[in-house]
């Protein structure tokens, strides 16, 4: 099939997408990204993976049981000539999950959230199509994480928020109406089958960066938050604490791997006994309380972005690494955003216009350059996607060949579906303006009878 090779119109609600790019407001949880400049500089207060003062947390009006319900139904087919695909994926069976934010996954597993009336709806769902539970949270309960415990047991922790009338955590979260305290704790739950493994534990207040790292809202009116820690997937306890740091910042939690920055090195130590993985010297200049991981980390390749501000004479001058967290090596230097397609074995860096295809030994094999900065937002399947913030169209590139292409059917029309996050089964969560859907592994059998 030969695909045309122009840029695609992308609807409104999708420009400043960028699952993999801009840093998020929420960053490692499922919150749409906030607004970030097209270098991947961090905006000021943007929150998690950036910014340092995250929302003060609600108590709901009326308590919610956040005991998530076993499911086991499939999700509802998405059948119908409105959404615009991939061709590659209209032979796949679409589902319907009811998020409405950015899905992590996990071991086949997606979750993501969606509001549901006064409450948001978590869904956790099989690559296939399956519903496997839901749980309900309050509005404020955006934040949520995947990560890995001890024994290799995929972890979905969700946050939730009480009201403490007796103000006995006082200073640790944000007074409502009525001078009650709202009080942060989270829970963590197998993600296929979620059984409860600990907690509720109480946390200093909402997820800060990417995984379980947490930290007060702090002076919002300054932007500056509250100390960080980072709690252990395996048992809800606090892990590490910026208050052992000595100056240092905690910047990500990622699958018991905890990362943090001391002086001007980048250090990652386990979660699970705090011993030392490795170490890298940052960029000369750095300033270490502004470094922070963009975007998400993929649990597949456990790449991530690291970007950092400069301090003294480099004040101002943005740093960016793409260093893979299994041995802390670095993939390459000035990335702004990076992706990786693990149909082709490629990784998709960014650096403001120009985009580099790296083969798995680290060599470049193609390079793109755009008329402007890109926004990532995905690569999957021989293919990468990335949005001109600007223009107000998509770039869609064969990330074997570095070429721009047209994967969509250019003769149907319909909202156009941008794929936001593939696991390795192929499976992807795909964007329709402010509707997530998700194409599963399940080849519709009905495919070609369709009137």
């Amino acid at each position: 099939m030969r695909r045309r090779t122009f840029a695609l119109a992308v609807p409104a609600g999708l420009v400043g997408l960028a699952a993999c790019t801009s840093d998020e407001s929420e960053s490692g949880t499922g919150a749409d990204p906030s607004a970030a400049d097209p270098a991947g500089a961090d905006p000021a207060g943007a929150g998690p993976g950036g910014g340092d003062a995250p929302a003060t947390p609600e108590p709901p009006a009326i308590p919610i049981d956040p005991t998530p319900t076993v499911e086991g139904a499939q999700a509802e087919t998405v059948v119908g000539a409105d959404l615009r695909l991939p061709l590659e994926m209209t032979v796949m069976v679409v589902v319907k999950p009811g998020w409405t934010a950015p899905a992590l996954q996990l071991d086949g597993m997606f979750l993501g959230y969606g509001e549901q009336e006064d409450v948001l709806r978590y869904v956790a769902m099989d690559q296939d199509g399956t519903i496997a539970w839901t749980a309900r949270r309050p509005l404020s309960c955006t934040g949520f994480a995947l990560s890995r415990a001890d024994e290799g047991r995929a972890v979905a922790v969700l946050a939730d928020v009480i009201a403490d009338g007796g103000g006995s955590a006082a200073g640790e979260g944000g007074d409502d109406a009525e001078g009650r305290v709202a009080i942060t704790s989270v829970t963590a739950y197998d993600l296929a089958t979620a059984e409860q493994l600990w907690g509720p534990v109480e946390v200093p207040g909402p997820q800060i960066a990417p995984g379980l790292v947490f930290a007060s809202p702090g002076d919002q009116l300054m932007g500056t938050g509250g100390e960080r820690v980072a709690l252990s997937a395996s048992t809800g306890e606090v892990a590490l604490s910026e208050a052992d740091l000595e100056g240092g910042r905690i910047i990500a939690e990622h699958l018991g791997t905890i990362l943090h920055t001391e002086a001007e090195q980048l250090v990652a130590v386990s979660s699970a006994d705090g011993s030392r993985l490795w170490k890298l010297e940052l960029p000369a200049g750095t300033d270490p309380l502004a470094v922070h991981v963009v975007g998400e980390i993929s649990p597949d390749t456990s790449l991530a972005v690291i970007r950092g501000l400069g301090s003294g004479d480099g004040a101002g001058t943005v740093s960016g690494l793409l260093v893979d967290l299994a041995d802390g090596s670095v993939v390459a230097e000035g990335a702004s955003a990076a992706t990786h397609d693990l149909a082709t074995g490629t990784t998709v860096v960014v650096s403001g216009n120009v985009v580099t295809g790296l083969d798995a030994s680290g060599a470049e094999v193609w390079r793109h350059v755009d008329t402007e900065p890109l926004q990532l937002v995905s690569a999957g399947e021989r293919l990468a996607y990335a949005a001109r913030p600007q223009e107000g169209t998509l770039v869609v590139l064969d990330t074997l060949q570095g070429v721009m292409v047209q994967p969509y059917d250019a003769d149907v029309s319909g909202t156009l579906g941008m794929p936001e996050l593939f696991n390795a089964e192929a499976a992807a969560a795909v964007r329709f303006d402010r509707e997530r859907c998700l194409v599963t592994t399940t080849l519709d059998e009905s495919f070609g009878m369709r009137e």
